[in-house]
């Protein structure tokens, strides 16, 4: 049955709510509609979820088929989204530790399914920005590009100027700003360029002694970028990965361009990797674990190849997946574990060759009986 799912955010001053419409099977509980609909509205990180009905809350194992809600009803998820669950989720991450906002990103969506950038634009902060939240929260403090729990009131940052638009600025030894833009190539398509406004652009602090290659990986990381095949280009110029950023002649300020070569083999190759390592995964479970392993949700992904961004429909036009079950499987890899056989069906069966092979002989059916089956 298909219902639509009003999700409420209970932060008044955060987002909007927002209606989806879903369709739930037989075996489909509270538990699993929520995951489902936490997952494609990237709200998975926000404790306290619930599913209500005519107001009241569903218990987490209730299975839908058996409860009162009919076809075309509307369900309501609630959550709230506050700046202190983030700011303690943050914390929690970073414990004594001191990490790259790059860093940092990474471990919060591994810890919670979620990328920072969306929980923030959940909260209301427009731009979804991990480093403008952190430096309006007097909890943290920056240095350079390391993040950490602020223990004392000591501040290592310069004070900003009119002209760094909010920005934190501080000049170390081996730490320059750069400006970044993203080029999408996809085959058969233009290219497509973040634009070149100067309040658009990514800044990125990065040490001059590090390779390109590391750059790229931090610059992909930090803008949630899966495709692993990407250029990046000074002046027009590629960069090779083994030379430093010094070496490469880049400086305070240089503007770069990430050229990322996107396409549906790429995608295509990471999915079977996942399905490699476990086999029996749905269309959701299987989205849950790329935006796991690769940092991004999948929704995106198709939605930068210009494709519908539902996973399934995609498997399912992929002559290399197979979906039977609602499970996703490879064509021509690991397939779902049957289970073995129930025994009482053994023995039935056991007992019907027994009896046919005695009427064919034409002996009658004595008390011994078939054989045991072990």
């Amino acid at each position: 049955m298909k219902l639509q799912v009003i999700v409420s955010n209970l932060n008044k001053t955060a987002t909007k709510n927002a209606a989806i419409e879903v369709t739930v099977g037989a075996a489909d509980t509270t538990s699993s509609l929520l995951e489902r609909v936490s997952s494609v509205t990237n709200t998975l990180c926000f404790p306290d979820q619930k599913l209500r009905f005519n107001g009241k809350s569903l218990p987490e194992d209730l299975r839908l088929s058996s409860s009162d809600i009919k076809d075309g009803d509307v369900v309501e998820l609630t959550f709230e989204a506050s700046d202190d669950t983030l700011v303690k989720q943050l914390s929690d991450l970073l414990g004594d530790k001191a990490l790259s906002l790059e860093e940092l990103g990474l471990l919060y969506i591994h810890r919670h399914l979620v990328p920072v950038t969306d929980a923030l634009k959940a909260l209301g902060h427009a731009t979804g920005k991990l480093q403008h939240f952190l430096a309006d929260q007097k909890h943290f403090s920056i240095d350079g590009n390391l993040v950490k729990v602020q223990r004392s009131p000591k501040c290592s940052t310069s004070p900003r100027s009119p002209t760094q638009k909010g920005r934190f600025t501080c000049i170390l030894q081996a730490l320059i700003v750069v400006s970044v833009e993203i080029e999408i190539r996809v085959p058969g398509k233009a290219a497509k360029r973040q634009s070149s406004d100067e309040d658009d652009l990514d800044q990125l602090r990065l040490d001059t002694s590090g390779s390109v290659a590391q750059a790229k990986e931090i610059i992909a990381a930090y803008n949630q970028i899966p495709f692993p095949d990407c250029d990046l280009m000074l002046e027009g110029q590629i960069l090779e990965g083994k030379l430093s950023l010094h070496e490469a002649g880049i400086s305070e300020g240089a503007n770069l361009v990430i050229v990322v070569h996107a396409s549906q083999d790429s995608l295509t190759s990471q999915l079977e990797a996942l399905l490699l390592e476990r086999v029996g995964l749905s269309p959701n479970e299987l989205s849950l674990h790329y935006c796991q392993r690769f940092g991004t949700p999948v929704s995106q992904v198709l939605r930068t190849l210009g494709l519908p961004s539902n996973l399934k429909p995609f498997l399912e036009g992929q002559p290399q997946f197979s979906i039977a079950g609602g499970c996703v499987t490879l064509a021509h890899g690991p397939n779902v574990a049957k289970p073995p056989p129930r025994q009482d069906k053994l023995l039935d069966k056991t007992r019907i060759q027994y009896y046919t092979e005695k009427a064919l002989k034409g002996e009658s059916n004595n008390a011994a009986g078939p054989p045991c089956v072990q």
